[in-house]
């Protein structure tokens, strides 16, 4: 399993190369120069905030369009460049609520590198975009919408109805511009507001009811110029609010509007800090109230020349903090610096933040490639130490099985038995050597040594299954469609020579496995070494009858027989006795030594056997072992 895994970690440190790194400064390059050609903002106390752009001489206009086209160019040709590199780092597929989609990121930097290409093609790219969502239904992102959008003074009986009633019927999100009347068809609100012209350039809202039902909402969500993130913090804690929107609150063009009246400038500092710590750093944290300055114009509504009702309405729409908001938002959308604002200046803006934000998702995705990398070679590593840590244990398994100890009880036994066949006992029974010894072999020799090697295998094959079964849920985890981050890991390939090798006959352990060196050493014992142990006995008793017989033999021939050799009739028959006695008991001593001799070649042979059974054992734990290491190693 790890050889698969190094190639996949080879290739993930092909993700990002050094040419790809220094994305990041050439980002700050065409930023800074951003910064430097824009002009200066001028805000205007109240409500409303008009924004005047100076002009200057036609040598300047000339200048400022050469830099504006220039930076249009870097900025295009950074964006083809993070387009390009994105599908290296980040999955084809959706993950992270779609966040670290590759393709979710390619769109988004298409569409702006098309709307600074072309800017007067579509007529979505004529406005500012500001994108409002809420935490969840209790935010307050519908209230805050209606209190900047609300005009207490206004005679058109459709104009608050329609507005309060935007989300009847509407399920996935609106999007609200200025239009000359009010009107609501297929989710686009055009509204004659006065909030809507405050700013130097057409603004156009996409409100959005809540992260919840943004599934299928990311690009809505990311592809504005300024994003509005409303938060309740009794209905969704902080903690859970960076879970659910990290990617929103990294955004230097996101304003996190807390709905908290009575937040102090002590209490937003807290919030920062704890949105720093988790990486989060939005352009802006506010406290709003909406729904005050909602109940505040539904008040003026309903009184509208009642000096008490116009001095509440003041109080309480300035006390909900929406007019600071609404300054919050122009200085995001423009620079409180400088005058001059272009849609192309926060085009490029845009688009600096989108190539920011889609290294962030480049640099996450990543990150958690490597985590996951490094959590699966955890799993490995652990399954092989398992591994190693049981084979070095090989010699404690004979060790504790009593190898040495049953094979030398074994020798002794046989030895015992073939001492108690002297030579008077043996000639009574030399035809059934073979089957006296080989009865002993399969009754004495190593049956002890069995029942604990029966019990070892148990204990094998269990590790055996345990290491296994942690293999094969390791790959299912790899598998798994709940663990979004494992399948690039995943092998089928791997998975299925595994399940191969799991079903091979060699690789399963019986309880014969390591009973069969003893079967076969004893077979050889029986075949071999007792074979010949019983033809040496026939021979010895054959030596010993033809040695007899032919002393006797001899002492008649040279008592009686009538050779030159013949000691003559009668004459000294005891020399001629002598003789044949003489070699009687010389054919008997032979006997007696060769069946000794065979005795202890069958010992000899016998230890030989006991040692290379030892071998063999180790070499069966190690084979069944080894099958086992290619199951947890690969």
């Amino acid at each position: 399993m790890s050889s698969c895994l190094v190639a996949r970690h080879h290739a993930l440190r092909t993700f990002v190369l050094p040419r790809d790194l220094n994305l990041g400064s050439e980002v700050s390059v065409v930023h800074d120069a951003w910064c430097t050609g824009k002009a200066s903002k001028l805000f205007v106390n109240g409500r409303r905030r008009c924004f005047r752009a100076y002009s200057s001489n036609g040598a300047s206009k000339d200048s400022f369009t050469k830099d504006a086209s220039s930076r249009r160019h870097k900025v295009s040709a950074l964006l083809h460049r993070i387009s390009s590199f994105l599908p290296r780092a980040l999955s084809a597929s959706t993950n992270d609520s779609g966040i670290q989609s590759s393709q979710l990121w390619h769109e988004l930097l298409s569409d702006i590198d098309a709307a600074l290409s072309s800017p007067s093609e579509s007529d979505a790219y004529q406005s500012a975009r500001v994108v409002v969502c809420g935490a969840d239904q209790w935010a307050g992102s519908q209230e805050l919408v209606t209190a900047l959008l609300e005009n207490p003074f206004t005679s058109d009986e459709d104009y608050s109805d329609i507005l309060r009633n935007r989300w009847k019927n509407q399920s996935a999100y609106l999007t609200i511009d200025h239009g000359p009347s009010t009107s609501l068809v297929n989710g686009a609100l055009a509204i004659p507001s006065s909030w809507l012209q405050q700013y130097p350039l057409p603004i156009r809202v996409t409100e959005i009811a809540s992260l919840s039902s943004q599934a299928t909402l990311q690009k809505t969500l990311l592809e504005g110029d300024a994003l509005v993130l409303i938060c309740n913090p009794l209905t969704t804690p902080l903690a859970t609010l960076i879970s659910k929107a990290g990617y929103i609150l990294q955004r230097s063009k996101t304003i996190l509007l807390l709905t908290a009246s009575g937040a102090s400038e002590h209490a937003l500092g807290h919030v920062k800090k704890e949105l720093a710590a988790a990486g989060c750093q939005p352009g802006k944290v506010l406290a709003v109230d909406p729904v005050r300055a909602l109940d505040a114009i539904s008040a003026l509504k309903s009184n509208t020349s009642s000096p008490s009702a116009i001095r509440m309405y003041q109080n309480d729409f300035t006390g909900s903090r929406i007019s600071i908001f609404s300054e919050v938002l122009g200085e995001m959308l423009g620079s409180k610096d400088s005058g001059h604002v272009s849609l192309l200046d926060i085009r490029t803006q845009t688009a600096l933040m989108q190539m920011r934000s889609a290294l962030c998702a480049s640099a996450r995705s990543v990150n958690q490639a490597r985590a996951t990398i490094d959590r699966v070679f955890t799993g490995t590593s652990e399954l092989q130490s398992q591994v190693e840590e049981v084979c070095a244990k090989t010699d404690e398994v004979l060790t504790e099985s009593g190898v040495d100890q049953a094979l030398l009880r074994s020798s002794k036994e046989m030895k015992t038995l073939l001492d108690s066949l002297t030579w008077p006992k043996m000639i009574w029974r030399v035809d059934e050597i073979d089957t006296l010894v080989g009865s002993a072999l399969e009754g004495y020799w190593c049956r002890e040594l069995e029942s604990q090697l029966i019990l070892q295998t148990g204990r094998l094959a269990s590790t055996q299954t345990s290491l296994t079964s942690s293999t094969f849920s390791l790959l299912a985890k790899l598998a798994s469609p709940s663990s979004p981050s494992f399948p690039a890991f995943h092998s089928p390939i791997l998975d299925n020579h595994l399940r191969q090798l799991a079903h091979s006959p060699s690789f399963a352990l019986t309880p014969d496995t390591l009973i069969r060196p003893i079967q076969a050493r004893r077979s050889q014992l029986a075949k071999h070494t007792t074979m010949r142990l019983h033809h040496d006995a026939q021979n010895a008793v054959l030596g010993a009858f033809g040695g007899i017989f032919g002393g006797a033999g001899l002492g008649w021939w040279l008592a009686f027989g009538e050779s030159a050799l013949s000691l003559g009739a009668g004459s000294e028959a005891g020399t001629a006795l002598g003789a044949g006695a003489l070699v009687a008991v010389a054919s008997i001593r032979w006997a007696v030594g060769k069946w000794e001799r065979a005795k202890r070649h069958w010992v000899d042979d016998a230890n030989r056997v006991s040692e290379g059974l030892k071998r063999d054992l180790k070499v069966r734990i190690k084979t069944a072992l080894h099958w086992t290491r290619l199951m947890c190693v690969r």
